[in-house]
């Protein structure tokens, strides 16, 4: 009975998205690089959380509406590199 819950536990996993995204990310973290496919994303992702527009406007004391602004669209970019990295290493998987 325990052997049976454990493999549909197991079949369940297997058929979720997340778990085949973990499995590449891990793959690249074991490999220490990133494939091609997923250098693209990285460097987007790093864009948006190094956006200089953000950090000048935070360290020189910018209003809470120019701040809310800023990171908004930081926030945005740094998401559409991450799907876009997380894209590539799902390619480079298959």
């Amino acid at each position: 009975m325990e052997g049976e819950m454990q493999k549909s536990r197991l079949l369940l996993a297997n058929l979720c998205a997340c778990t085949h995204l973990l499995r590449v990310v891990r793959l690249a973290l074991r490999e220490h690089r990133l494939p091609s496919s997923a250098q693209p994303g990285f460097c987007i992702a790093l864009l948006g959380l190094l956006c200089p527009l953000f950090w000048i406007a935070l360290l020189t004391g910018a209003s809470k509406a120019e701040l809310i602004f800023h990171g908004s669209h930081s926030g945005l970019v740094f998401c559409i590199g991450i799907f876009l990295m997380l894209k590539g290493l799902s390619q480079h998987r298959s």
